[in-house]
C-alpha cells in the first residue's frame, strides 16, 4: 500500500489525534517514533500499542545515540528555569525530528509530514511548536531535496483540554494515554 502521509508520532494525546484524524481523513500513514534518550522511554511502548490497534498501518523507530542535550526530558533531567521558554523544552528537538521525518518521506516519496503541535504548546513557550516556526520550516522543506515536502500542523488551533475532549468522547481513557510531561 502506497503511504500518503507520514505522522511523527509519541503515544501521547497528540499523536493519538492525528492517528484518527488520518482515519477520518482515508490517510494512509507511516508512523515515525524517534528514541532520542528521553528519559521516558515508555512513550514509545505507548505509541506503539496505539499503532498496532489500528489495521494496515506502518511504522518505523529511529534511535539518537549519544545526543548530549540535557533538559526536563534528557540528558540530567534538569529542567530550564531562564522563563524564555518552558521548563521541559528539548533544545533542537522538533527540527531534529522533522529533519529526521524530511528524509523518510523524501524517501518513501512521502509529500506530507504531520507533527502534533497544538496551541497549548504556543501557549506554554515551546518555539519549535509556533505557527511561525511551521511556516519557516516549510520554506526550508520547499528546497531542501528534489520536490517539495510539506509539514503540517493539523492540531495547531487546538487546545490539549480540546483534543482530551474529543479523544474521551471517542472512548479513549487516560491509561490509553501517556505523556512524558505529565500534568502539562
Amino acid at each position: 500500500m502506497k503511504r500518503d502521509l507520514l505522522i511523527l508520532y509519541s503515544g501521547g494525546a497528540d499523536s493519538l489525534m492525528m492517528l484518527q484524524l488520518a482515519k477520518i481523513l482515508n490517510k494512509h500513514p507511516h508512523f515515525l517514533l524517534i528514541d532520542y534518550e528521553q528519559l521516558h522511554k515508555e512513550e514509545l511502548d505507548f505509541a506503539k500499542n496505539q499503532i498496532n490497534n489500528y489495521l494496515n498501518v506502518s511504522y518505523s523507530t529511529v534511535k539518537i545515540r549519544d545526543l548530549g542535550i540535557n533538559s526536563g526530558l534528557t540528558g540530567d533531567g534538569i529542567k530550564n528555569e531562564r522563563g524564555d521558554v518552558h521548563s521541559m523544552h528539548v533544545p533542537g528537538r522538533n527540527t531534529i525530528f522533522l529533519s529526521l521525518a524530511f528524509s523518510k518521506a523524501e524517501s518513501m516519496d512521502i509529500d506530507t509530514i504531520w507533527i502534533g503541535c497544538d496551541w497549548s504548546d504556543r501557549l506554554n513557550l515551546f518555539p519549535d511548536c509556533y505557527p511561525e516556526y511551521i511556516l519557516k520550516i516549510n520554506e526550508l522543506f520547499k528546497i531542501a531535496g528534489p520536490k517539495e515536502i510539506k509539514v503540517e500542523a493539523p492540531l495547531i488551533g487546538l487546545t490539549k483540554e480540546n483534543i482530551l475532549g474529543y479523544l474521551k468522547a471517542q472512548g479513549v481513557t487516560n491509561e490509553q494515554l501517556y505523556s512524558g510531561y505529565g500534568d502539562l
